[in-house]
């Protein structure tokens, strides 16, 4: 099946989703996740090629410009297969997952009569561009297209968090935006930068340092949200309403990590025991500051920061075993992390809104469900088996030990892998005040909805499956 259908059904969907959805109302979330099924199933469909050592590939003539080769070229290698993979499995769980919590938040907006179906229109024909720019990013063969997916992402992102974010939507929306187009900004300089110098917009060839790495390499980090260029994800992935938190916390910001193993690798070897540093740092700051939080939301995203932090350390060793760990690590992200997300949505439905941790307490005999994909998500990516989270934080130390050259590269990567602990630590802590204790007086529990369940015990799954079946990551990585 050709790779063009990896892009042209979500963009064919979008207008159909667009005019449907008055009609429709929250039941167009449905036709929606047709879209990222169909790229979960053709993403399986593939898997047959990539174990044989093989890779998928599509072009389709557009254009030559001004000496540029801008045929529209697709790619599926063994890298592309697991992030799009992650992608299109979290986007298709999200999509039926906030059919039922996007109906609660539209009432909460006050969005009724016929502008409350427009509502949903908006919503997921926004969310299908969304889903259309993660996938088409890592797929793209020249850097044109990937800026252009790459910004696709960041203003349907801004613009549903300005629709649907929860406080001072507007503002951290502006915020978000002027922080993620920084990072846009520094990709497209390094862009032209490496243009002028070789003349090339193949992805492909960014393999030698030059300028263009480091603008690539702190522009990709931005994405990452890595210590020091992090203050906008806790603020968006906070407000986000909580179906695109599940997306932008796991599975959008890794994208750096993968602009990164693509195009800035020179800069990293040449910087090898710095961003070893800045990966440790920014491993202890989201664990420490993820500790202290009350936030459920924002703890998850000073989570995501310090979970950041293990993929740029896996970056930094340049060693084979570290890049797979680093998408090995992706895809465990993904999962467990949008398990999180999605169970604190349901929380705050159950709870009327409340987010803070200290105003829970006892939850978990009443909605045991909820505490136990709780307690799964965070013990999955602490690294605890049967969970993928062990395999790809063993393959991340693995790579950052075989990587150190010297003793104090070592004792770096000793000190990130003891700080593990702390996805220990603040795991425990928010389920031992949310879950456990006496009862919070007051605290009216709703029942959960079935149908936003399904799709989180569908995510845990899928980490149990790449714990017992690591092949299907190792060996269309080339292990």
């Amino acid at each position: 099946m050709t790779l063009v259908c990896f892009v042209l059904i979500p963009l064919l969907l979008l207008p159909v989703i667009y005019f449907a959805g008055p009609r429709l109302k929250e039941k167009v979330g449905y036709a929606a996740a047709i879209a990222p099924l169909a790229g979960f199933a053709q993403t399986i469909s593939l898997y047959p090629l990539l174990l044989n050592g093989e890779r998928a590939f599509t072009e389709i003539g557009w254009a030559n410009y001004l000496g540029l080769d801008m045929n529209f070229n697709l790619s599926v290698d063994g890298i592309s297969l697991i992030y799009v993979l992650s992608i299109s499995s979290v986007s298709a769980a999200v999509c039926l997952y906030s059919v039922k919590y996007m109906d609660h938040r539209i009432s909460e907006l006050g969005i009724e009569g016929k502008e409350r179906g427009r509502a949903f229109s908006r919503f997921y024909a926004v969310y299908l561009a969304f889903y259309l720019g993660m996938v088409g990013a890592v797929i793209s063969t020249n850097v044109i297209q990937f800026y252009i997916f790459y910004e696709l992402i960041l203003i349907s992102t801004w613009l549903l968090i300005h629709m649907f974010g929860y406080g001072d939507k507007e503002r951290v929306a502006l915020v978000y935006f002027i922080w993620t187009h920084i990072s846009g900004m520094l990709v497209l300089i390094g862009f032209v930068l490496h243009y002028m110098e070789s003349g090339c917009i193949s992805i492909a060839s960014y393999q030698d340092l030059s300028g263009a790495s480091y603008l690539l390499l702190v522009g990709f980090c931005v994405k990452m949200a890595v210590f020091g260029l992090h203050t906008w994800l806790p603020l968006a992935h906070g407000e986000a309403p909580t179906p695109i938190s599940a997306l932008l916390s796991p599975v959008t910001i890794g994208i750096g990590a993968y602009g990164i193993l693509r195009m800035a690798l020179p800069a990293v070897a040449n910087l090898s025991l710095w961003i070893a540093i800045w990966a440790m740092v920014t491993i202890i700051y989201g664990g420490i500051v993820a500790l202290g939080e009350d936030d459920i939301k924002r703890l998850l995203a000073y989570s995501s920061i310090s979970h950041m932090g293990y993929m740029l350390l896996g970056i930094a060793s340049i060693t084979y075993v570290g890049s797979v760990g680093v998408v090995y690590h992706y895809l465990t992200h993904a999962f467990l992390k949008a398990v999180l997300f999605m169970t604190a949505g349901v929380l705050m439905m159950q709870l009327h809104g409340i987010r803070r941790i200290s105003m829970m307490g006892g939850l978990a005999a009443k909605t045991p469900v909820a505490a136990f994909f709780l307690a799964s998500g965070f013990l999955g990516l602490a690294g605890f088996p049967p969970f993928s989270g062990f395999n790809s934080k063993l393959m991340i130390f693995t790579g950052a030990f075989l990587g150190a050259g010297d003793q104090t590269y070592l004792v770096i990567v000793a000190g990130a892998a003891f700080s593990s602990i702390l996805t220990v630590a603040y795991g425990a802590e928010a389920i031992r005040k949310s879950m456990f204790g006496p009862a919070k007086e007051g605290l009216n529990l709703e029942k959960a909805e079935v149908s936003m369940l399904i799709p989180i015990a569908a995510m845990l799954i899928l980490s149990l499956a790449f714990f017992f079946l690591p092949w299907l990551v190792l060996v269309p990585l080339g292990g």
